[in-house]
């Protein structure tokens, strides 16, 4: 019996010692938390993490010894593992009293007991702060490629895509919600003249003051860009056609206003001819619009320019062959 007993304890010891090297091998942080959330077992990486030691947190809850709080944190995985009996996993973003900050992606597993209960959570954590910070530059790479495809450089107003894009969407939504829509095309009167007789760099001056000055002009919900050479569009959503030709009046104004230098010693006026149309919820499409807005755009051109010539939702277009 004796003999027995002292193989058990020979057995026992080796199987301890078999298990502390397992948990000592495991170079990432990992823990066991009982159902008191006291952590019973943790390993350096764990405690180094933590800014702690390892004999600092056995026996002491979670949630207190980590987290200084009196409760279980908010959206914790060792709970729900303990609540679903199923493994989890979150990412968690760790700051420290020092400033630091780390990403971590918290794995949780269930250990049950002889009645099927979840008597232990092993809760093993992975670094991810590189990969994140990978995602955060991805991110921002596609968002300022997604912004470049957008933008016209030399203004910095939408190029010509994206405002047909937003012109689609205010078109379907004037459709579906019976919105009043408007638009109004903008052209620069003599600008050739401009460039002609000081080069493209002042015609390059010319067109960002103006462009400022549009957008200087819009409300919240108005969109403008550059529709092309030295032509802009503006998109009014939820305004009525006599809205839009006020609106229309007040860009000449500004645009007449401004003053602009295009040498050291010489400044110039510009002027802009401006057309206005409203969109038919019945009949019109995105080109019919367009068109339309167009045609107003050439009947200012026609009396002179530094004119605003409006045609309404009524007003007939040709068909195009």
């Amino acid at each position: 019996m004796k003999a027995n007993r002292k193989q058990a304890e020979k057995e026992l010891y080796k199987s301890e010692r078999f298990f502390r090297t397992i948990f000592g091998s495991i170079r990432d942080p990992f823990s066991i938390v009982d159902r008191d959330y006291k952590i019973i077992k943790a390993n350096d990486a764990y405690a180094q993490m933590r800014n702690k030691l390892v004999k600092d947190l056995i026996g002491k809850r979670c949630y207190e010894i980590l987290q200084s709080r009196n409760t279980v944190c908010d959206a914790c995985v060792v709970e729900k593992t303990f609540k679903s009996g199923d493994p989890c996993a979150k990412d968690k973003l760790l700051t420290f009293p020092d400033g630091l900050s780390l990403w971590v992606e918290i794995y949780t597993y269930p250990i049950f007991d002889e009645e099927g209960r979840v008597s232990y959570a092993i809760e093993y954590t992975r670094d991810i702060t590189d990969r994140k910070k990978a995602e955060e530059e991805k991110k921002r790479l596609i968002e300022k490629l997604e912004f470049l495809s957008k933008t016209d450089s030399l203004t910095g107003l939408l190029n010509r895509r994206a405002l047909i894009e937003s012109l689609e969407y205010e078109v379907d939504r004037s459709k579906r919600y019976a919105a009043k829509l408007s638009l109004i095309l903008c052209d620069m009167d003599y600008f050739k003249e401009i460039n002609d007789t000081y080069g493209h760099v002042a015609g390059d001056a010319v067109l960002q003051a103006v462009s400022q000055t549009i957008r200087d002009s819009l409300r919240g919900t108005d969109i403008t860009g550059r529709y092309g050479g030295d032509e802009f569009m503006v998109i009014l959503p939820e305004t009525p056609f006599d809205g839009a030709k006020n609106f229309a009046e007040r860009i000449r104004l500004s645009v007449k206003k401004t003053e602009i230098a295009i040498t050291e010693n010489h400044n110039v006026r510009m002027s802009l001819s401006l057309g206005v149309t409203c969109f038919n919820v019945v009949s019109d499409n995105l080109d019919i619009l367009v068109r339309r807005a167009d045609s107003a755009l050439y009947e200012a051109k026609k009396i002179g320019g530094n004119a605003v010539h409006a045609l309404d939702c009524l007003s007939i277009m040709p068909a195009v062959d």
